[in-house]
C-alpha cells in the first residue's frame, strides 16, 4: 500500500465524517461508476429547506466504495474542468431534481472548479499608464477580494485600513465565543482552495489570519497602508481623479490622488452607542462588543448584557459560566435556531480526505450552501395560505412550529420563558440568529431575563421602567451597528460639489447593483445599499468575488478606451431601484407583521436598505457583467 495513503480504519473514520452526498457526488465524478449513479437520492422537504437524503444501505454503499476507491489511490485528474453540460447534469443529480437551464449559471459557478472562477482576466498584463492607482478603503474581506482582483490585472492600487491590522469586522469583534454564523466551508474566497479550517463554524482569530493569508500569498499585503483613516474623498470634475484626505497614525492629514476609489468600509463599520440615560454617571465597566480585549474581566461580576442580536447570543453561554449572575436584557425577540455541527472542530480523518480526495471540496462547498438557494420562498406571502387561516405561507408557518418547539425544548417549557421568547412576527424578516446555547443558558440559576425597558443607569445597576433596580459591575452593550450608514465616516464629495450623504437623505441609501450611483465617477462600493442576496447558495465571500470581477471589468473598459472617468446613468440607476422596489414589495420585510420599525434590513423611510429582493440566479446574472451601455464614459480634460 502507498505509504502516504492512510489504512483502512482511517478511511472508515473520515467518510463517516463527510456530508454523504457530497462525498457521493465527488465519488461519482471521479469514477463514474454506475452503482453509485443507480443510489436513489430522495429529496425531502423540510420546514425551513429541502435536504437531499439516501437510505442507510445506499450510504453505507457510498462510503464503502469512497473508501475503497482512496485506498486505491490512483486519483482522478483535478485540473481539467468539466464542460457546463457535465456540471449541469452533476447538478441536477446532487439536488435530486430537474432545474431549467437559467437555474444553473451561478450554481456552476460556486461548485469553483477552475483556478479563478469568478474574477475579471484580462491578456494585457499592464494596462493601467504610469501614475494611475485605485484606492481601495478597508482591508476586510471586501477589500482584500478587490486588491487580489486588481493584482491579478496588473492594475496598481494602495488599500487603506483604519486599524492596524487586516481583518475588518474579523479585526475589531474580539469578545467571548465570536465567530462566523455559515458554514466555513461557504465563508471563504473560491480562489483559494482547500483551506485547512479547522472549525466548521470558524472562530474570530482564525478568520482574521485566514484573511491575513489571502493577503500576503496573492500580493495585498504589501499595498496596504495600516493606521490610514481616510476621512474625505472629492472628485475633481476635470482631471476626473478622486482627492483623498488620509490621516496615517498619528501624521497630519495628507492628500493623495486615486483615479478611481472602491469603499470596502463594510455594512458592520459603524458601532451603534449605547441609547441609555446615565452612562456617563455608571460607576462600572460599560464595553461595547466592538471594544472587547482581555483585559476585561467577567469571571464573579454581576453582569448586565443589553441586547440579543447575533452578538449577544454567542456570547451569553461563556460569560454565564464565570460570572457571578448575568442579566439579559432583551429588547425584541428574536428568531434564534439551531446549526447542526456548531461550535465543532473538523475531525483529522475529514481534514486529509478534504485535501485528498478530487472534487469532495467543491461539492462540500456547494451542499453547505444548497439549503439557501430556496430561502426566498420563505419571504413571499400566500394570499391563499393567509386566507385559510395561515400566517405567511406554508413553508414560512412551518418554520415558524420548528423554531416555537425548538424554544420550547430548550428552555425545558417554562411558560415564563416561552413567553417572553417567541417573537410576534414571521421568521426570516429579521436577520436569522444561530443559537449558542443562548436559550439553555437562560434556565441557568445565575441568569435572568428581563424584558422590561430600560429607564436608566444608576452609579452602580441598572433601572427598569417598572422601577426595578439590578446591580452591575460590568454592561456589554451587544447592540449592533449603525447599518443605515453606508461608507460611514468617510465623506464623499461627487460631481459639483455634491455631498453623497446628502443624495440619500431623503430616502435612504441607494445604488446601482449596490455598486454605483450617478454624479460619483469612479466611485465603487462593495456590500453596498441592497446588495445582499436574500437567498443564495453562494457565501458573502463569492459575491464579493463577483462584484470585484464587474468593478474590475468597468475599470478595465476605461483603461482600454482612454477614458477618464465613467458613472452609471440616471436613468438605468432610477430604473433598476424601480424595479428593486417593486420587487421588494412581495417580500415579508415590508408587511405590517415584520417589526419593520425594529429591523435593520428596512430604513425609516420604509424600503429596503441592505438586501437585494431578487432570486440569486437572476441577480447573480445582473451582477457578472456591467451593461455598458448603463454607465456614460468621459475623458479628462487635457491640461
Amino acid at each position: 500500500m502507498n505509504p502516504k495513503i492512510p489504512d483502512r480504519k482511517f478511511l472508515e473514520r473520515a467518510v463517516a465524517d463527510s456530508e454523504v452526498n457530497a462525498l457521493r457526488m465527488a465519488l461519482f465524478q471521479a469514477t463514474r461508476d454506475p452503482e453509485i449513479a443507480a443510489v436513489k437520492a430522495e429529496r425531502v422537504e423540510g420546514a425551513v429547506a429541502d435536504t437531499v437524503v439516501f437510505t442507510d444501505a445506499d450510504t453505507e454503499l457510498i462510503r464503502s466504495k469512497a473508501v475503497d476507491y482512496l485506498l486505491a489511490g490512483e486519483y482522478a485528474d483535478e485540473d481539467q474542468t468539466p464542460s457546463d453540460d457535465e456540471i449541469t447534469d452533476l447538478i441536477r443529480m446532487a439536488e435530486a431534481r430537474e432545474l431549467a437551464d437559467d437555474n444553473m449559471f451561478m450554481r456552476r459557478q460556486i461548485l469553483s472548479f477552475p483556478e479563478w472562477p469568478f474574477q475579471r482576466t484580462s491578456t494585457d498584463t499592464n494596462p493601467a499608464p504610469e501614475g494611475y492607482s485605485v484606492a481601495i478603503i478597508g482591508a476586510g474581506f471586501s477589500g482584500i477580494a478587490m486588491g487580489v482582483q486588481l493584482a491579478r490585472l496588473g492594475i496598481p492600487f494602495t488599500v487603506y485600513e483604519r486599524r492596524s491590522e487586516i481583518g475588518g469586522v474579523w479585526s475589531i469583534n474580539t469578545y467571548p465565543d465570536v465567530r462566523v454564523d455559515t458554514l466555513s466551508a461557504s465563508y471563504e474566497y473560491s480562489f483559494e482552495k482547500k483551506y485547512p479550517w479547522t472549525e466548521y463554524f470558524a472562530r474570530q482569530s482564525e478568520v482574521r489570519n485566514y484573511l491575513d493569508f489571502v493577503a500576503r500569498k496573492h500580493g495585498v499585503f504589501e499595498h496596504i497602508v495600516f493606521d490610514a483613516d481616510v476621512t474625505a474623498a472629492e472628485f475633481a470634475d476635470d482631471a476626473k481623479t478622486w482627492s483623498l484626505t488620509v490621516s496615517v497614525a498619528d501624521q497630519e492629514p495628507t492628500t493623495v490622488v486615486a483615479n478611481a476609489v472602491v469603499a470596502a468600509s463594510g455594512l458592520f463599520a459603524t458601532p451603534r452607542e449605547l441609547p441609555v440615560e446615565g452612562a456617563a454617571s455608571f460607576s462600572g465597566q460599560i464595553v461595547h462588543t466592538t471594544e472587547w480585549n482581555d483585559s476585561i474581566e467577567y469571571a464573579g461580576k454581576n453582569v448586565a448584557i443589553i441586547g440579543n442580536g447575533s452578538t449577544g447570543v454567542q456570547l451569553l453561554s461563556k460569560i454565564a459560566s464565570e460570572a457571578a449572575s448575568v442579566t439579559v436584557y432583551q429588547r425584541t425577540p428574536q428568531w434564534i435556531s439551531p446549526r447542526a455541527k456548531y461550535g465543532e472542530a473538523i475531525s483529522e480523518e475529514l481534514q486529509w480526505l478534504f485535501q485528498t480526495m478530487p472534487f469532495y471540496w467543491n461539492w462540500n462547498k456547494y451542499i453547505a450552501g444548497f439549503a439557501s438557494n430556496d430561502l426566498r420562498d420563505l419571504l413571499i406571502a400566500d394570499e391563499q395560505w393567509i386566507a385559510d387561516g395561515g400566517d405567511v405561507n406554508r413553508r414560512n408557518d412551518a418554520m415558524r412550529d420548528m423554531l416555537v418547539g425548538y424554544i420550547r425544548t430548550q428552555v425545558n417549557d417554562r411558560e415564563d420563558l416561552v413567553e417572553k421568547l417567541v417573537p410576534d412576527y414571521p421568521p426570516m424578516t429579521r436577520r436569522p440568529v444561530v443559537d449558542n446555547q443562548w436559550y439553555a443558558s437562560l434556565t441557568r440559576d445565575n441568569v435572568e431575563l428581563v424584558t422590561t425597558p430600560i429607564q436608566r443607569l444608576t452609579d452602580s445597576a441598572v433601572q427598569t421602567s417598572d422601577g426595578t433596580v439590578r446591580d452591575a459591575d460590568l454592561i456589554i452593550a451587544a447592540v449592533g451597528f449603525q447599518t443605515e450608514k453606508f461608507l460611514w465616516p468617510t465623506e464623499y464629495i461627487g460631481e459639483d460639489g455634491v455631498r453623497l450623504e446628502d443624495v440619500w437623505a431623503a430616502e435612504g441609501a441607494q445604488a446601482h447593483l449596490g455598486m454605483t450611483v450617478p454624479g460619483f465617477p469612479n466611485l465603487f462600493m462593495l456590500y453596498g445599499p441592497t446588495s445582499q442576496p436574500v437567498a443564495s447558495g453562494a457565501g458573502l465571500p463569492i459575491w464579493l468575488e463577483t462584484w470585484c470581477s464587474y468593478i474590475a471589468e468597468l475599470i478595465l473598459e476605461m483603461l482600454e478606451k482612454g477614458y477618464g472617468s465613467t458613472a452609471i446613468r440616471r436613468e438605468a440607476f432610477d430604473h433598476y431601484n424601480e424595479q428593486l422596489h417593486k420587487e421588494a414589495s412581495r417580500l415579508i420585510y415590508l408587511s405590517q407583521t415584520s417589526a419593520t420599525r425594529k429591523n435593520y434590513y428596512v430604513n425609516k423611510f420604509g424600503r429596503l436598505q441592505v438586501s437585494a429582493p431578487w432570486d440569486g440566479e437572476e441577480y447573480f446574472a445582473m451582477c457578472v457583467n456591467p451593461r455598458i451601455g448603463d454607465f456614460e464614459f468621459a475623458f479628462a480634460s487635457a491640461e
